[in-house]
């Protein structure tokens, strides 16, 4: 009962920061043995089509570049605000058709994935928009950056507003969307994603950053210093064909 009165509290909250979007991104980890032609047609043919129909679309679907063990899919779905993914998960919830594909395209002997992690972003203030990346940019970077402290947190996110994204945009690095996370776990941290040709061309993006004056100056400022960050984890991504971004 706790849980879902600070979860209203949170949305009402939310709802008076603004238009910025909402981000979910679900991770789903799958069995060795699920059947992921089943599990791409719940997503391409129901759950990608019944969004679209909420009017949430750009819905990103990823699998990872690595062939780790268990195999994860990462889901990213954009709302316009708060209320569109209230609405948009009151009628997933509901919606006869959609239960009925599931229930039909994982059964209880042979389940399409074992379980899935959801997170909840509001967009940076300095990036209010996600960018849909174009069809040169097909290697994505998924970046998390935890921090140790709300203070180092917060300082950092103010250092992407007023430096990073503008820093990022003039190397050209593919900026789809950039997320402090509001529900989930390990916070605080924030989580963006780049859009890059290919791994060579993310390398040498990279390595220019790594060198430039402004990046310099930035964790130069005082202001900055030791805002980053008690951990970074980031996920080589591709969209499988479905994908809408």
């Amino acid at each position: 009962m706790k849980k879902t009165f600070l979860l209203i509290a949170i949305i009402s909250c939310i709802s008076l920061f603004g238009q910025n979007e909402v981000y979910e991104i679900r991770t789903y980890e799958l069995f060795q043995y699920s059947n992921f032609k089943n599990f791409n047609t719940y997503f391409e043919d129901h759950f990608i089509p019944a969004l679209n129909e909420q009017g949430i679309n750009n819905i990103g679907v990823f699998q990872e570049v690595s062939e780790d063990l268990p195999r994860k899919i990462y889901v990213f779905i954009p709302f316009a605000d708060m209320k569109y993914y209230q609405k948009a998960r009151a009628f997933m919830a509901s919606d006869a058709k959609i239960q009925k594909a599931s229930a039909e395209l994982s059964p209880v002997n042979k389940p399409i994935f074992n379980r899935y992690e959801t997170s909840l972003y509001m967009a940076f203030d300095g990036m209010p928009k996600m960018v849909i990346p174009d069809n040169k940019n097909r290697f994505f970077e998924l970046r998390t950056y935890e921090s140790h402290s709300e203070d180092a947190y917060r300082r950092k996110v103010n250092m992407f507003n007023k430096g990073e994204l503008a820093l990022f945009d003039q190397l050209d690095f593919g900026s789809v969307f950039f997320g402090d996370k509001i529900a989930g776990e390990r916070m605080p941290c924030l989580t963006y994603m780049l859009a890059f040709e290919s791994l060579e061309e993310r390398n040498e993006n990279w390595g220019k950053f790594f060198d430039h004056p402004t990046w310099t100056k930035l964790k130069s400022n005082p202001v900055y210093k030791d805002s980053c960050c008690s951990s970074i984890t980031r996920a080589f991504l591709i969209a499988l064909p479905y994908s809408q971004m």
